[in-house]
């Protein structure tokens, strides 16, 4: 028996299949367009769960619920160029008034924003200034002088997506002098009410 009666005999005894069946064209088409129907079932199941899961799943708490009008620092003594050069480049991660680009919106890139928000908030938060006490507000003052003058803020991969927001070399050099100055006025006026209340103690 040749090849080609071994191939008949086969495909007559298996007629499920479509190896080697000329008689079976369609069978063949008809499969890939079912495979294509099946990856794009899969691919819309998952892009749906995606959705789902980044309208429901935030690990690090209801990160975009936390909104504030209130001015930032407020209480603190600063200039209108410290606040344009703030709004700019720190408000998004350091206070409640975050401006949410559409990515941060589509899991698993929202957990990562919102991962960022919140530790960015829980080192320094702009809009709660007033609530920290002048010691707390000391240190922080000293460590974002520091960051900001090796330029370690704002995040270099922050800058990747946010160009706008790095600071030029006199804008370092502005927000470094004002945090250092408003550190200096701050202990400077510690130091004061505490020698006022120890001499009305007296």
């Amino acid at each position: 028996m040749d090849v080609k009666a071994r191939r008949q005999e086969y495909c007559q005894a298996n007629p499920g299949t479509d190896m080697w069946n000329p008689a079976q064209p369609a069978h063949r088409f008809r499969s890939g367009g079912q495979l294509k129907k099946r990856l794009g079932s899969i691919l819309l199941s998952g892009i749906a769960l995606l959705t789902v899961c980044s309208a429901v799943v935030h690990p690090f708490g209801a990160i975009k619920a936390q909104r504030s009008d209130k001015p930032l620092l407020l209480d603190s003594t600063f200039s209108p160029q410290v606040v344009t050069i703030i709004e700019r480049s720190c408000q998004n991660c350091h206070s409640e008034k975050t401006e949410w680009p559409w990515y941060s919106y589509v899991a698993p890139m929202s957990w990562m924003i919102e991962n960022d928000v919140h530790r960015g908030r829980s080192h320094m938060n702009l809009s709660r200034w007033n609530g920290y006490n002048p010691q707390e507000q000391q240190e922080i003052l000293l460590k974002m002088s520091t960051l900001v003058r090796n330029r370690a803020m704002p995040l270099p991969r922050y800058l990747l997506l946010h160009p706008e927001s790095k600071l030029s070399d006199a804008e370092v050099a502005y927000l470094y002098q004002w945090a250092r100055t408003e550190h200096k006025r701050l202990k400077t006026s510690a130091t004061a009410d505490n020698a006022s209340s120890s001499g009305g103690n007296q």
